[in-house]
């Protein structure tokens, strides 16, 4: 699985977070189950993933990128035929004007919508074995919650 994330989900600081299952009782054995997770903080500076992602990954957060690689350069394209396509502009707009929303601290999403997307959050970190403290950081971060609003969501995940 792949989250591409407007904030770094575990306060890190890194670019990029890949996580595999381990053994409770000996952490340092990977349950080769074949499941990976990785996270990509979008906004990260860091610079940090290999080079294609980052190009990816500077093309989504909207930062200059050279135009040399192939990919890049139908990506490019790609968005601008979005951009400029008649049928597609209605949404593209309705997209823009939620970014600018959600740049200015606007709250657009329903609280219904919102409780789930924590909801579904925390149960993946509590899935990934996290520690407590780091996911009730990360959720207090990235929704802007109280400590006692983050614990709440933390409690109804262990149920």
């Amino acid at each position: 699985m792949i989250f591409f994330c407007c904030f770094d989900p575990l306060g890190l600081g890194l670019q990029q977070y890949t996580i595999h299952r381990h053994v409770d009782e000996s952490p340092e054995h990977i349950a080769d189950d074949g499941t990976t997770t990785i996270f990509l903080n979008i906004p990260s500076l860091r610079k940090d993933a290999n080079q294609p992602l980052q190009k990816f990954l500077d093309v989504i957060a909207n930062r200059k990128v050279d135009g040399d690689d192939r990919f890049i350069v139908q990506l490019k394209k790609r968005i601008a035929f979005v951009k400029h396509n008649k049928k597609w502009r209605a949404e593209y707009m309705r997209l823009s004007l939620y970014e600018m929303d959600r740049r200015h601290g606007l709250k657009v999403a329903r609280q219904e919508g919102k409780e789930e997307a924590i909801l579904q959050v925390t149960s993946l970190f509590v899935k990934q074995q996290l520690p407590k403290e780091q996911i009730i950081a990360n959720l207090k971060e990235a929704y802007d919650l109280t400590d006692e609003e983050a614990e709440q969501y933390y409690k109804r995940c262990l149920k």
